[in-house]
């Protein structure tokens, strides 16, 4: 492959995104989103911070009073706007991508296109790295604007928080990229940019809304099967605990102090504990939950929209227990100020599956249309 063409592809494709009136006018609506967004979040975010330090002040005065909040991030100004941008990106990156191929056969220049010294490889990774570059522009913009708003309302974030951003920028850039190269993919399958958009659409709609229903309640049911059944012995006798024949109760037990003075302490009797019919149906039960958990996780890391929602809540809340989405991750204990290295290996398989995506429909374009016959 030749540099020389890809990097003259590349530049026209930049130039004819950045003049495009599609790119400009989703751009102008995100930038719109984001500037109100981040100004209405700043707003609360001061107020939370106004309340987060009156609560302290409440502790100082009140020794045995023990806060058991955490001090809000400036991450929860970028909430509003990261769910608008789950949306309106997904719709950029496909506008970007769907006629990339369609409108050259269309218009018949893919034919006079290729007839020139240029390898074909040249073609189609010049028109990727063309939009790979939009996208890049059209995020710097807006992630440029953000930090101007955070700064006039006088929000300036720590190294910490400030990493928590660009990891946000860098999922909203994959989840964006990766609706590109959907919709590039299907720019090459496509007759027309007409059934381009189309094919394209009804992936976004499966990925981003009917996908998701595989994790409902019933639909989850046939997948795995029904829960464990309650024993009929433990029915009965719970039947009998809820009569208040057989309850748990505090039962008195004679103790001494360490001065040797009698003194009694209560003990909780609990009428399931040793019995092995009970333990088995927690097991089984545990064991339920956790394949249910396990197929949940694996079937919202095949949606780009879940992987990046899943990832902003996540840095929306850093400092708050969570239950990540990885199929192979478990919950999160809340231990502390969760670090940037503890978020990020509770985020690593949605950083993983959210790369992965273009990748392989990007893959599957290149391969289409390095077989494309043009007539």
């Amino acid at each position: 492959m030749k540099s020389k063409g890809l990097f003259a592809i590349s530049e026209k494709e930049f130039h004819d995104h950045i003049y495009g009136r599609k790119f400009l006018l989703f751009l102008s609506i995100i930038l719109v989103v984001t500037i109100i967004g981040m100004a209405t979040g700043s707003v609360e975010y001061n107020k939370q911070i106004d309340q987060y330090n009156d609560n302290l002040d409440l502790a100082d005065e009140y020794t045995d009073y023990a806060p058991s909040w955490y001090r809000p991030s400036v991450m929860t100004i970028f909430n509003g706007v990261g769910v608008l941008l789950a949306s309106l990106g997904a719709i950029l990156g496909i506008a970007m991508g769907f006629d990339l191929i369609t409108r050259e056969k269309e218009s018949k220049s893919l034919k006079i296109l290729l007839s020139h010294p240029i390898y074909r490889d040249e073609v189609i990774n010049g028109k990727a790295v063309g939009g790979i570059m939009a996208l890049v522009l059209a995020l710097g913009i807006t992630f440029i604007i953000s930090l101007g708003v955070m700064l006039i309302f006088g929000i300036v974030p720590s190294g910490e928080e400030f990493i928590y951003i660009l990891l946000f920028g860098f999922a909203a850039f994959l989840m964006i990229f990766s609706y590109f190269a959907i919709s590039m993919f299907m720019s090459t399958v496509a007759e027309d940019s007409g059934n381009a958009l189309v094919y394209t659409l009804i992936v976004f709609v499966f990925l981003s809304s009917l996908l998701p229903v595989f994790v409902w309640g019933s639909t989850m049911d046939l997948i795995i099967g029904e829960p464990p059944e309650y024993p009929e012995d433990l029915i009965k006798e719970m039947e009998v605990v809820r009569m208040g024949t057989f309850t748990t109760t505090a039962v008195e037990v004679s103790v001494s102090d360490s001065d040797g003075v009698p003194t009694t302490e209560a003990e909780i009797y609990d009428p399931f504990e040793g019995n092995e019919v009970w333990q088995k149906y927690m097991e089984d039960m545990e064991n339920y939950w956790n394949k249910r958990q396990m197929v949940s996780g694996f079937v919202n890391l095949l949606s780009p929209t879940n992987n990046f929602q899943t990832i902003m809540s996540s840095l929306t809340y850093p400092n708050m227990a969570y239950m990540s989405s990885s199929i192979f991750g478990g919950p999160v204990e809340e231990t502390g100020d969760a670090g940037v290295s503890d978020v990020l290996g509770a985020l690593m398989w949605n950083f993983v599956a959210l790369a992965a995506i273009p990748v392989v429909f990007f893959g599957m374009a290149y391969i289409r249309f390095m077989r494309l016959d043009v007539r």
